[in-house]
């Protein structure tokens, strides 16, 4: 039983208002040509339009949901409309500890002197919900041994934090360190302009990228298996971005305090993504289309024209991913051995550049003196038949 396997464009559309506070227009929810995309400044067509990878990411994520048939209770989640009713009082109640935010919305009775045990299927729920909010993977403490075996890394939404306690602990402040937008400027010592590159990436640390739609794992380098997960929503991010913008007559809108994201996480995620990762020059872009085609990427992330989200003018303060950016500069500097080769001179060096030129080196002179005894050879087998086969003048 898979009650939320299907899903509409009304139950998309209804997931938008949930979560950043606006709907699209008739004409997207009944999949038509919008009419009044000139006409209606208010019209969300194309911001819908922006956001189908993160559809497909709702879609894919919610189909497998099984609920609990046990006893005489109801399943926790019936429907979509029972999933977005979750994450809008999640929303509305983003202070409050996830046991009593359980305990209140699902009205379970409580009993003096007795601990209260939540149900799986309701855990379930307000992680499900969680994850479609913020797009980190994340369990309660009872639940990590599944998704554990199945290779992801959760957050845990511990029963006494609020949510905005656990948005805050998934990737926690770290200390500063300094990129200029356009990454020209580093003020981290030895870090050469323009250095953290994916293009560099592959090309010196032989880095295969992995798409990933955990936020929590941006970034991430598995040296092991030589491998940097990115983050590539950027159309959600921007909507995140857009939540939190003051009004013309300086005061915050009224969804700003029901945000999904820290301003500054999203904000990073971006700089990172756009000016950092994938900087303006013809062969990260074309590496940005291919990763379109070929990994599904959100496409959104090609979209350079619109720089409306962009709200530094000065560096940058990467307290959320400068440590993993130092990561990625340090693998560049010391790329960890990928082939049979590398691997052997590693075992065999501290140094496995000098070894390797070594034995270049040596095998060239080996070749070389190949080719001269070979040499050597003909010439004496010449000089022996002009002896044996004189030529008479």
């Amino acid at each position: 039983m898979h009650p939320l396997r299907n899903v509409s464009q009304d139950d998309f559309a209804k997931l938008c208002e949930a979560l950043w506070g606006w709907k699209p227009c008739a004409d997207w929810i009944e999949k038509r040509k919008c009419q009044c995309l000139s006409q209606d400044p208010e019209c969300h067509y194309q911001r819908a339009q922006r956001l189908k990878t993160f559809f497909d990411f709702y879609r894919e994520t919610t189909t497998y949901y099984i609920p609990e048939l046990t006893g005489s209770s109801p399943p926790a989640i019936e429907t979509h409309d029972g999933l977005i009713r979750i994450i809008r009082y999640i929303k509305q109640h983003a202070d409050k500890a996830r046991l009593r935010l359980t305990i209140d919305y699902f009205g379970i009775r409580e009993h003096p002197g007795l601990q209260i045990e939540l149900s799986d299927d309701h855990n379930r729920a307000f992680t499900l919900a969680a994850r479609v909010i913020t797009m980190f993977e994340c369990a309660t403490k009872e639940q990590p041994n599944g998704q554990l075996e199945a290779g992801l890394q959760p957050t845990i939404w511990h029963s006494d934090k609020s949510f905005n306690q656990f948005v805050l602990s998934c990737i926690p402040r770290q200390g500063q360190h300094q990129l200029r937008p356009y990454n020209d400027t580093i003020p981290w010592p030895g870090v050469p302009s323009g250095s953290i590159t994916m293009k560099r990436l592959k090309k010196i640390a032989k880095l295969t990228i992995i798409p990933t739609d955990d936020l929590g794992n941006h970034l991430l380098l598995d040296r092991k298996n030589g491998t940097i997960a990115v983050y590539h929503y950027t159309s959600v991010l921007k909507e995140h971005l857009l939540m939190t913008r003051e009004s013309r007559d300086g005061t915050r809108s009224s969804t700003q305090q029901h945000r999904n994201l820290p301003k500054e996480l999203a904000l990073e995620t971006l700089y990172t993504l756009k000016h950092v990762l994938f900087p303006i020059d013809p062969e990260s872009r074309s590496l940005l289309q291919s990763l379109v085609v070929k990994d599904k990427f959100d496409p959104d992330i090609c979209d350079d024209i619109n720089t409306s989200w962009q709200q530094h003018e000065g560096p940058i303060a990467y307290e959320h991913w400068g440590l993993r950016l130092m990561d990625l500069y340090d693998e560049l500097q010391n790329p960890t051995p990928r082939g049979p080769l590398e691997k052997w001179m590693e075992r065999n060096s501290g140094s496995r550049y000098v070894m390797m030129a070594t034995l270049a080196g040596v095998l060239i002179a080996v070749l070389l003196g190949i080719l001269s005894l070979g040499v050597s050879i003909f010439q004496a087998w010449v000089g022996w038949q002009q002896w044996q086969h004189p030529v008479s003048t």
